[in-house]
Formats: C-alpha cells, structure tokens, sequence
C-alpha cells in the first residue's frame, strides 16, 4: 500500500492507496508519526479515496493519528469515504468518531 503525503497551508494530506490493513497501517502510522515530529504539523486529512478495506489495525491507525493531532490542538478529518469503509466505519460505530468530507478540496476548506 503506497502512502502519499503532501502539505496544503499547513495541513497534511495522507493519501492511501489500497487497503490500510496489517503491516501497510504501521506504514501509514510511521508515516505520520514522522510527519508530524519533522514538520510540527498537527492538522491531518487522510485521503481514502483509493482505499477499499480497513482491518481493526487500520482502525486503530486512524484513531492514534485522530489522538496525536488532538494532543497537539490540530484538526483530523477523513476524505472521500468509499461504501465499504463508511459500512465499516458504522457497523464499528467508529463513523461519529470522525468528520467526514466528500473530497480533500471540501476538507482543506473545512479545517480553515
């Protein structure tokens, strides 16, 4: 699973392609984590456009990355939200945990 990171204004996009799930959550964590300690960054969009699948593993990912950007007063949001993931997301009762927006664009704009 490639992970992607780009800085829009000083918000962090982590775009994943395929499923976040096992080892590929510990990459995107690690990812993040790193991120985060080099750029003082704490406002994070996950992209999951291209993401199909998320194991409780990825699940936990996204929690700890949600954790670390409210610790440091940041935003955290999810984009582009397949059926598959938001099914996911709600039969774990994990979907009210997290905002939500349609695409990047729509939640760079809301973090301002």
């Amino acid at each position: 699973m490639p992970v992607k990171i780009d800085e829009y204004d000083g918000v962090c996009v982590l775009s994943i392609s395929g499923d976040l799930a096992g080892a590929d959550s510990t990459s995107a964590r690690k990812a993040a984590a790193e991120f985060i300690e080099r750029r003082q960054i704490a406002d994070f969009v996950v992209d999951l456009e291209k993401t199909a699948f998320v194991d409780s593993e990825g699940l936990e990912t996204l929690l700890w990355i949600k954790r670390r950007c409210e610790d440091l007063f940041g935003q955290f949001k999810l984009a582009a939200i397949g059926d598959n993931v938001k099914k996911i997301l709600d039969l774990t009762r994990l979907g009210r945990r997290f905002e939500n927006a349609v695409d990047v664009a729509t939640a760079l704009k809301m973090m301002r």
